[in-house]
């Protein structure tokens, strides 16, 4: 029986204390959780039916608790904190993505690894568990297309998915960095994983144009839950107030003039097996979803989701109420017309993705296939050389950052 601990009560530990609680209960037992909110570890409990003791310090956390694997589910920007501090003691890590904010704090986190190369530890990149990315997986595997010369991937966030992330603690950089971490990193994972190598070259362009102080707008406040105009905002939003029950809520004004990331940038990125590729992410879109192509020597795949609300539901910020429109087809060079490959899809969390990471993940033995401490430094390392591009106007050799 492991004995696993939670640090940082927040919403995508919730979905690996479920899992835990209810399909892996012969090996693994939670046997406390910390969280520098007191308030918001009680509610994450109520929220999540889970009976554990709670802790503020770290220290007394590990003393008593005694775990020996923790899921580190914090503030993005201390992840690295207590990552390295768990793998010099030993003790097992699942880090939620990303896996840290920027490149110092990735070095550190990879010599803690090579200090303790035995201590199991991976990143939680979910997104490469999709059913769909399994399937296009094997299309790309099968030689389907040939050899890839070329690939572009376009993310697009509606009102409701795209307003969440400036309404939280990750519309703020000194937290996060900007969304090329703390959204577009699975991404940048699951190319590098898809492909089989790493991003060598990146040069980008974004910009705030949505969000924040300086877009027009008619009200503003400091927290929809306090604010003046909450009664005729359009913008107001509710949280979950079981969850949410300690001093930080989710229901930030996105007009605030402390907001100081990109809601829309895109990427120009070579990769060290000579493809070339695109990135672009829009967080102001009038339906969520995404566009991945492949152009091979001999054909091209493209994979599309859409989703669109009718009904704006907040308890749904990522679609797992909601059925998106998949298609997923291979054109093949001399045919006329496409080949169309159903897409599989489950009506669980992250479609499927989840439920799919988490059967590895607390396997009696788990594989050698999860995702490693270094597949998540390199997408922190694509990410942040996207940020350090809008930045300074220059290509980032991604790999240089590790130097």
């Amino acid at each position: 029986m492991k004995r696993v601990g939670i640090v940082g009560t927040s919403m995508r530990a919730g979905a690996f204390a479920k899992a835990l609680a209810s399909r892996f209960t012969e090996n693994y037992t939670i046997v406390g959780l910390m969280d520098l909110d007191e308030g918001k570890a009680r509610g994450f409990c109520a929220f999540n039916h889970i009976e554990a003791p709670i802790y503020t310090d770290f220290e007394a956390f590990l003393a008593e608790c005694k775990p020996d694997l923790v899921l580190v589910a914090t503030i993005d920007v201390f992840h690295e904190s207590y990552i390295v501090k768990l793998l010099d003691r030993k003790i097992g890590v699942i880090s939620e993505k990303p896996l840290c904010i920027n490149a110092e704090q990735a070095r550190s986190i990879l010599a803690a690894h090579q200090r303790n190369p035995e201590v199991f530890a991976i990143t939680s990149h979910n997104l490469r568990y999709a059913p769909y990315v399994k399937q296009i997986k094997e299309v790309l595997d099968s030689g389907a297309i040939g050899k890839v010369m070329r690939l572009s991937y376009s993310e697009s966030l509606d009102r409701l998915h795209g307003t969440s992330y400036f309404r939280r603690w990750n519309s703020r950089r000194k937290n996060t960095n900007g969304l090329q971490l703390h959204k577009s990193c699975h991404h940048f994972d699951l190319l590098n994983y898809l492909m089989g190598t790493h991003a060598k070259y990146v040069s980008a362009e974004g910009m705030l144009k949505a969000y924040g102080q300086k877009v027009p707008h008619r009200f503003e406040g400091v927290r929809c839950h306090e604010c003046a105009h909450k009664g005729e905002c359009p913008d107001y939003s509710d949280y979950n107030h079981t969850l949410f029950a300690g001093y930080y809520t989710p229901d930030m004004c996105i007009w605030s003039p402390e907001i100081d990331i990109e809601d829309n940038y895109s990427a120009s990125i070579v990769f060290e097996n000579g493809v070339l590729g695109t990135y672009a992410l829009c967080a102001h879109a009038n339906y969520s979803g995404e566009r991945i192509v492949f152009e091979g020597e001999t054909g091209r795949l493209e994979y599309e989701s859409r989703v669109f609300r009718e009904h704006i539901n907040p308890k749904d910020v990522h679609d797992t109420m909601v059925t998106p429109i998949e298609t997923l087809r291979v054109y093949h060079f001399g045919k006329a017309g496409a080949e169309e490959i159903p897409v599989r899809h489950e009506e669980t969390s992250h479609g499927g993705a989840d439920d799919a990471l988490f059967a590895d993940l607390f396997a009696p033995v788990p594989p050698s296939s999860l995702p490693t401490l270094e597949d998540g430094i390199q997408a922190v390392l694509t990410g942040c050389a996207v940020v350090e591009s809008i930045k300074t106007g220059r290509r980032i050799d991604v790999q240089g950052q590790l130097k």
